[in-house]
């Protein structure tokens, strides 16, 4: 197994709390995030993910701080995934007027697929801070 990394961020014309607000709503995802098709949050707080490409994965929060403006989720463990642990955080911090968003993301993935999980990583961070742009950029 290895450990793959990729983490990106970008500069919003918005407050970081108004971006906090929208980022830590952990149900409304497939409204901005274009790989996402939907969303279904389930009574137990964990979260059904449905790709456009197909598959769906269940995830939950394993941190959030109002304060710090940091949210992390993780895979419900037992699952059939080629991923052995996946752990996602968003950070917001505030930029002047505006705000900056990072999104990282942490998987442990067999040796042969850290090429593809980099690279499918890389598109999903892509498109969804491209929906934080269109969101709170114009």
């Amino acid at each position: 197994m290895a450990i793959v990394n990729v983490s990106k961020s970008i500069a919003l014309k918005a407050p970081a709390d108004q971006v906090w607000a929208f980022v830590s709503d952990f149900g409304g995802y497939a409204a901005w995030q274009p790989h996402i098709a939907s969303v279904e949050m389930r009574p137990d707080g964990d979260r059904l993910v449905n790709f456009t490409r197909g598959d769906s994965v269940l995830d939950r929060i394993s941190a959030k701080d109002d304060e710090a403006r940091t949210l992390t989720y993780e895979l419900v463990p037992g699952q059939k995934t080629p991923m052995k642990k996946l752990a996602a955080t968003f950070t917001v911090t505030g930029s002047g007027a505006g705000s900056d968003v990072e999104y990282a993301i942490e998987v442990d993935v067999p040796d042969p697929m850290q090429d593809a999980a980099r690279a499918g990583i890389g598109a999903d961070i892509d498109g969804a801070l491209a929906g934080l742009d269109a969101k709170f950029n114009g």
